[in-house]
Formats: C-alpha cells, structure tokens, sequence
C-alpha cells in the first residue's frame, strides 16, 4: 500500500495513466481557470457586489483544489492564499497545501510552503504530517528546497516541531552557503522560543557566527542574539565585548542599530559600560544621516548614559530638531525619548518647553499624551501657576477623551505630595470651580473631593471658599440633566456642603435658599438632593443666628435659655462657674427673647413650601430629611405664634450644635485608640446563651408541629424525634465544661498530636523556633508621631521652597504621618485588547530559566546530524527532477554507467543460457528483445514522467513513448 507521500510525489505521473477525454477535459479546465491576476482584477472591479464575487472566487478554489493536475491545484491554492490574506480562512485546504509542499517541482512547492506559512498554526491538524517532509527538505542538496523549508518552519514553528527538526536547522549553520547559514540563524531564533531547551547547546556556535566571512550572517547572527539580550540584558552582559567590537567596525546601519538597542538595555547594569560607548555613539550622531539610527543612539544615551553629560546634551540638540520636524512619527519619537530625562535632566529638558507646550494642540493624540505627561513633569512651584493656564486653555480645543487627561492632570499636579506645589489655595480653589464648569467631564467626583478636602485643612480660605463656590449654586444652566453636565451633581454635591457648613460667610442668605430650593434641584440623584436638604437648614439657621446677633448686644450668642438636654451630660463646678462668670462678665441677662421678623417668618414660609415637593421622593434619604425639616419649621412656626422669641431659641440652638467644627481624621487614627481593659470581646454576650439558642428551637419546633400537626401526623411525629435527638445533641455539645475538663481534653490532645508527629514527622512542615515565638509576643511598635523625622525634613524643604510674598497657610493633617494614610489602590480598566496566544513577553520569560553562558551538563547535548548528508535524499527516485542542478553532472553520468553495467550483465547471461538448444537460441533472443524493448519503452515513459512537470509536456512524451 503506497504511503501518502508516494501519492503526493507521483500526482504528476497520474497523468500518464489518464485517458484522451480525461486530458482533454484537463486541458480544458487548465484553459478556463482563472489565474491569481483575474481573480484579484475581478475582486477590483466588484465595488458594489465584492463579497458575493469572493464567495463565488471560494467556491471555484475549492472544486479547482480537488483536480488531479498540479498545476490546477498550484493556482487554487495561491487564489486561497491571497483570499486567507482578506480574512477568509483556507483551513479547509491544508490537505492539499500539504500536498503541494511534497511535490517534485520546485515552482509548485514554494506555493505550497507560502500558504502554510500564512495559514498553518499550532491549531492546524495537518502540522502533524510534516516533520518527515521538512526533514527531507531541510537535508535536501537543493538550495532552495532547503530555503522554503527553513522560512516555513521559522512561521509555523510548534513545540513538536521544534523539537523535532531543532538539530538539522542547527546542522545548516555549518553549509558552504552563506543564504542557508543565515536562515538557519534566524530559524533558530523562532525553535528558541517554543523549544527553551534547545538554547545551551547551540548558543556557543550560534556566537561564533558573529565572526562568520558574511555579512549577512553576522547581520543575522546579531539580530538573534539582540532579540536574546533585550529581554534579559543580564545573562548576556559578557557578550558586550563582542559587541563593541562588532559596533566600532560596522558599516551596515541595519546591524549598528541592533547593537546600539542591546547596548541601550546593557549599559544601566554596567556604569562602566557608558564611559566607554561615549566615544562610538557621539561620533555616530555627528556623522550618520539615517535618522532611525539617529534615533536609536539618542535613545540609548537618555536611557542608560545619562552620567555623560556631553553626549546628552548632543542628543537633547538632535531631539529639538526632531521635535520642529512635520513628520508626526518623528516628532512623538523626540518626545518619547524626553521623558526618559524627566527625573535627571529636567533643566535640560525645560529648555524646549516651547516646542513641548506646541504639541499639546497637535491633531496627533500621541503627541498630545506624550507632551502632556512631560509638561506634568516639569511642573514646579514658580511654574505651577503658568503651566496650569496653559492647561485651561488647551481644554476648549481638545477632544473629550484628552479634556478629560488634562482636567485629571491639572488636579494631579496640585493635590500631589500634599499640596506640595500649592502656595495659593484661593486660586487652587478658584481652578477647581472653573473646572466643574468644562463640558462633558467625567471628574466631577474627583473635583469635589479637592473642594471639601481644601476647605476642611484650609481654615483661612474658608470664607473665599463660598464666596467663590456659590455663583455655583447660582447656575441654573448646572441642574440641566444632559451629556455635557453628566458629573457636575457630584461636585455640586460637595458645592452645597461646603456653602451649608460654613454659612456664616454668606453675604445674602435669601439669594443662597432661593438656588438651594430650585425646583430643578429635583433632577439631581438622591445623594446630591439629601446634601442639598440639610446645606438649606444650615443656611436659614445661619441667617436667624445674623438676626438675632444684630439685635443683641455684642457677645451674646450662646445666652439663651437652651432647651433640656437630651443626654445627661455632667459637669463639674470648676467649669459651671467658669461660664457663668464669663456671662456676668458680658452683661448678658439670661432669659432674652428676640421675636421672629417678617423677613424671617417670610423666609421660614418659603423654606416649608418649596420642600414640600421633596416630602414625596422615591430616595429615602431625602424623604426623611426633607420631612423633618418641614416638621421643625413647623414647630418652630408654632412656638413662635405661642411665644414671640421662642422659635428663634430653637433655631439658635441648633446653630449652636451645628457650628463645631469638624476635624478631618485620618483612616487609621483607630489603631492608636487603645482598647479597653474591662472590654471583653471573647466573652459570650450572655450567660445562658446555649440554653436561649435551644430554648428557640424548641419555640420552632413546637410552632412548626402546632401548625402542620393536623395535616402531617405522622410527619410531625418523626419530626419532633428528630428535634428531639438534635437537643439531646446540642445538650451533649452545648453543655457548659469545668476548667478541669477542659484542661484534661487539652492535655489528651496534646500527647495524641506528639505520638502523631513522631510517627509521621516527616510529613510535618518545621514550626517556628522559640526565639521567633518571643518575637511575636513582643509589644507591636507604634505608629510614628507626627512630628517625625521626614515630615520635619518635608515641612523644611517646603519652606526653602516657598516663592511670592504670600505665606503658605498651614493645612490640617500635614504633619501626620504618611504611613497613617491608607494607600487607595485604584483599578486600572482594562479595555478589550490584542491578546496573543503566543506572546513574545511569555515566550521570553520561559528562556530566562536558561542561561547559554554557563558550561553544558551532561546529556545537554543536540542530537547529531551531519550537515552535508552522504545519502542522496532523492536515490530511491531513477531520474528526480532538479530545478538547480546542472546539466550533465557527475550524478547523472553515474547513473548512466550503472544502467550499462546491468544491460552487460544481462547480456552475458542471455548468452550462457543460449548454449543448450539451438532452436531456442534464435526465438528466445527476438522474445527477450521485445521485452527489452518493452521494458525500455516502460523506463522512458517513466523517467519523462518525472522529468517534468509541465502537464503539455507530460502528454506528449507519453504519446511519442506509446508510438
């Protein structure tokens, strides 16, 4: 039974069996085929209808790639091939691509190899029949057989593959052709990857290749090993003196740029190393012209020479030229490389903040990105101001995605380290309220958290604060439920706060309740409306304390009569006395009533209308605000109309309550609250608490079978044995032990545990030692003060810092301590990306295991293969057709001889045998020639067979043969 390879090789020599229709009907399928060049001209000219012509172009490929004929099936699978490149899978073809890969000629293999190379992957069933067809291949004397190979295997390459056919690549570095040599390098590469173990053994002649007599080779040599030390510069840092060597003598710029990257990658392990490539790299950038060379020796100094000053200063000129060319790729290069001098240059880099600031209305959103995170990094206190103008103005340009960055960038710049950079908080303030108004921004949460956090550290700005925020308030066109305003409740939110909590710096209190009590403050979420409901009782509080604080006398405030306390709370006669005295002493008479006005009283009706609606929300937070401020108003009005001056009291004494200040406190201030002695958390909550949890089961019990007793009889009675065997159980268990019990039951445990781990001890992990136990009984170490050692040296860097005539107001919290601040882990989205199979940073990270350096063990070795192989891969064949092989060579010549040998051989036998009968010795001569002739005929036909592969040609030395 004939292998599928001798089918695939003799799918030309079909033809010879084939009768006159069959050729004809072959001719004329090879005549009306349409070629790759009409396929993709008709693919063109279908504008309108390009898929249903595509869908008919696949259903002709596949019904053209089932022909017997090579050739039809050659041009089937490149149509497949170029549609595969469309998008339209040819998976359905990798039978016949395998089988055109086996074919004799070398013209219909290399389209064989080209369509797995595009199609096949490690998904591909097929890959499994063709290691021995790529080993016969990679072996074959032909040139090219053994090229198409090596690029086919670098494409499709697998785990098994590599393994498999690892050795004969790694054979080929020895061939007498540089073309070979050269692939297999490069091949190398690829079998590395998916084969990690393959590295040791042939690293040492994979570096003797860097000394090859071919360019090419070293070329391709040096891009192998590059690839290699770019994602583990350390393993291959002893190669640098091959390198640097190879660098001063170069003259490829394609070979000088692979081994400027490495040194890039090598040069921050070794410090030496930049001393000595300060001389090669500053000579290349004053004398190349290819700028992509330029550039990768610019980046190389940024990156790891940034101790020579010199050639970082030739680079930052070449990088100003880069940045005022129009190519936008050159230009993001220039500014991707500036920020690798952020943090070590950053004069150098300050000197272009012109050209920078110009890349931030680029079209080019990289550009802007790039630009705008080195703008971030040059920010100081003297430029804070400035580069934040600068910010403002790019936001009405911008798209919404970079509004958005430079919204997020200016509050990052600000709040970082503390307000480290901000020495004026009103304009910080001012900043922030601009920001609340940029359309369609998607921070507003962000922006008022900065507004409360400010307001609540900042005590001096607290007045400015709602002289600025509430025009905010004001804004009617800020409650509009749209797209463009779809953050600004969460700042308005934190707005209303910041007006209701310190409202005894409002001017006109009326004009603020009139915003607050806007009936578009109903469009606003739940959260905000509630904010909004307890900002408008601090406001009317704060403007019946005004009243009553101008009709007083001065210092009067807190006289009143205040109402029966709530919770006893005692004090001592120390302090009662000290607060009357401090009456006596302002000559206030207790007691004083201030009756209500009719501006207030006007007021007060106005507050209990407009929230009337807010009395009916679906958020229960803002329902029950909103209903017990109707309520106190009402109590208030109905004191008020008792008494004149009583309702006024009740108001004043909640803005008494309500104006202590609040203190921010830190997340983890409770670590340094000590816990109680006598607080006992271990303790049950009661006495009889296994007796109260049996006690309720019993009621449900008991509850369940009254209930279903009647319906269920039998049921219930197996369940009340149940419940019953369950108490007798939670009795056993729930039974209160003696100390002695206790302590017995610890005792046994112990000794079984010991006999255990004597028996068993070597399952049992090694426990800590005694010393270790001692250390963690120790007292924990307490948090640092907050006058510790670095925030005196942050509070006194601050100060050598500070610019202007204004003083930096003293912030609240800043002297805390930072390991107190609990670290805010903020989740990056991640967005629906290209995610390999096979990515090179996991295929790199399985070769860092390997180290090629170190000194081969034992069995580490390849597999012996020779390179030039003594067999003839093609012997088995009599005459195989080679596309590059001279004609009249010495193999043919050979075969010649050979073939005149057996027909001698022949002869004299036929001779021998003649001698017994005369009358046979004329007919079986003429026999025996017309077999020979036959026999001769057969040979001719067979050989012309595999001659060619031109099925015109086929046919007729078939037909001369026959005649």
């Amino acid at each position: 039974m004939t292998s599928y390879y001798d089918r695939a090789r003799g799918s030309v020599a079909i033809g010879g069996s084939l009768g006159s229709g069959d050729k004809t009907k072959m001719a004329a399928s090879r005549l009306f085929q349409k070629s790759l060049r009409d396929m993709i001209t008709g693919i063109r000219a279908h504008k309108d209808g390009q898929r249903e012509f595509i869908n008919k172009c696949l259903v002709d490929v596949r019904t053209e790639v089932q022909s017997s004929d090579v050739r039809t099936k050659a041009v089937a699978i490149e149509k497949a091939t170029y549609l595969h490149s469309l998008g339209h899978s040819m998976h359905w073809a990798s039978f016949h691509v395998v089988e055109l890969m086996s074919t004799q000629n070398v013209k219909y293999k290399r389209v064989g190899y080209l369509a797995a190379s595009q199609s096949f992957g490690d998904d591909t069933d097929v890959v499994l029949l063709i290691p021995n067809l790529l080993k016969k291949d990679l072996a074959s004397p032909n040139p090219a057989e053994a090229a198409l190979a090596l690029t086919c295997l670098g494409n499709i390459v697998t785990p098994e593959l590599s393994q498999t056919l690892v050795a004969d690549v790694y054979s080929l570095l020895n061939n007498h052709k540089p073309d070979l040599r050269r692939r297999a390098c490069l091949c190398l590469y690829k079998c590395f990857l998916r084969y990690p173990e393959a590295l040791r053994p042939s690293f040492t002649r994979l570096t003797e290749c860097l000394d090859d007599d071919d360019q090419s080779v070293v070329q391709a040599a040096v891009t192998v090993l590059s690839e290699l030390a770019m994602h583990n510069p350390k393993t291959y840092l002893p190669l640098a003196p091959k390198f640097y060597k190879l660098l001063t003598s170069s003259s490829s710029n394609w070979m000088t740029i692979k081994l400027v990257k490495v040194f890039g990658a090598l040069a921050p392990l070794e410090p030496r190393l930049a001393k000595k490539l300060a001389g090669p790299i500053s000579e290349i950038l004053e004398t190349t012209s290819a700028k992509s060379l330029m550039y990768e020796c610019v980046r190389t100094a940024v990156m790891g020479m940034t101790s020579q000053e010199k050639v970082i200063r030739q680079a930052v000129d070449k990088l100003k030229d880069m940045l005022e060319d129009h190519d936008p790729n050159i230009k993001f290069l220039a500014l991707h490389a500036l920020t690798y001098l952020l943090d070590s240059h950053p004069r150098i880099v300050a000197e272009h903040k012109g050209n920078i600031f110009e890349c931030l209305d680029h079209e080019d959103s990289n550009i802007q990105y790039c630009a705008l995170k080195i703008v971030c990094g040059l920010v100081t206190k003297r430029t804070l101001i400035d580069t934040t103008s600068v910010l403002m103005n790019c936001m009405g340009k911008a798209d919404q995605r970079f509004r958005d960055e430079l919204v997020s960038s200016v509050i990052r710049i600000c709040m970082n380290e503390r307000y480290a950079l901000v020495t004026d908080f009103v304009w910080y303030l001012s900043v922030l309220a601009d920001l609340i108004r940029v359309p369609c921004s998607s921070h507003g949460a962000l922006i008022g958290e900065q507004i409360i956090d400010v307001c609540l550290r900042v005590e001096v700005i607290r007045e400015a604060a709602v002289g600025i925020l509430a025009p905010l308030l004001l804004d009617v066109s800020l409650l509009e439920p749209s797209n463009v305003n779809k953050t600004v409740p969460s700042a308005l939110k934190a707005v209303a706060w910041v007006v209701g909590e310190y409202a005894h710096h409002i001017v006109d209190h009326e004009e603020i309740l009139d915003a607050l009590l806007n009936p578009a403050v109903k469009q606003l979420p739940g959260d905000a409306q509630a904010v909004y409901v307890q900002a408008i009782f601090k406001v009317y509080a704060s403007a019946v304390l005004n009243y009553s604080r101008g009709i007083r006398p001065t210092g009067a405030v807190g006289a009143l009569p205040a109402p029966e306390p709530l919770i006893d709370i005692s004090v001592d006669d120390d302090t009662a006395a000290a607060s009357g005295a401090a009456r006596d002493g302002a000559g206030v008479t207790p007691g004083t009533l201030v009756p209500e006005s009719e501006d207030l009283i006007e007021l007060r009706d106005k507050v209990s209308r407009r929230i009337e609606p807010l009395t009916t929300s679906f958020n229960l937070e803002v329902r029950e605000r909103s209903c017990q401020l109707q309520k106190m108003l009402g109590i208030v009005g109905a004191a008020e109309r008792s008494e004149p001056g009583s309702g006024i009291a009740i108001i004043e004494a909640f803005a008494t309550v309500m104006s202590d200040e609040i203190q921010p406190v830190s997340v983890k201030a409770q670590r340094k609250i000590e816990v109680p002695a006598e607080l006992l958390d271990d303790e049950p909550m009661s006495a009889e608490w296994d007796y109260l949890l049996v006690s309720s089961d019993e009621e449900e019990d008991d509850e369940y079978a009254s209930r279903k007793g009647k319906k269920k009889g039998k049921k219930s009675k197996s369940k009340d044995k149940m419940s019953k065997d369950l108490r007798e159980v939670a009795e056993i268990f729930g039974a209160k032990k003696t100390k002695e019990q206790v302590a017995r039951e610890e005792r046994e445990s112990r000794e079984m545990l010991a006999k255990h781990k004597e028996k068993m001890g070597q399952y049992y992990l090694e426990g800590e030692t005694g010393a270790d136990k001692e250390k963690k009984k120790g007292p924990p170490k307490s948090l640092p003060g907050p006058e510790s050692a670095a925030m005196l040296a942050l509070e006194a860097r601050l100060a050598s810092h500070a610019v202007g005539q204004t003083e930096r107001p003293a912030i609240k919290g800043e002297s805390d301590s930072e390991s107190e601040e609990e670290e805010q882990v903020i989740a990056v989205k991640k967005g629906k990306s290209y995610d390999p199979k096979n990515a090179s940073s996991r295929l790199h990270g399985e070769l860092e295991a390997y180290n090629p350096l170190k000194p081969l063990e034992r069995n580490e070795h390849l597999p012996t293969v020779e390179a030039y192989p003594r067999f003839d891969p093609y012997s088995q064949d009599e005459a195989a057709f080679n596309a590059f092989a001279p004609s009249g060579g010495d193999a043919r010549s050979h075969h010649k001889d050979k073939k005149d040998k057996k027909k001698r051989d022949k002869k004299k036998k036929d001779k021998g045998a003649g001698g017994e009968d005369g009358e046979s010795k004329e007919k079986k001569p003429k026999k025996e020639k017309g077999a020979g002739e036959k026999k001769s005929g057969g040979t001719k036909k067979k050989s012309g067979e595999k001659k060619t592969v031109d099925v015109d040609a086929l046919a007729q030395s078939l037909m001369d043969a026959k005649v």
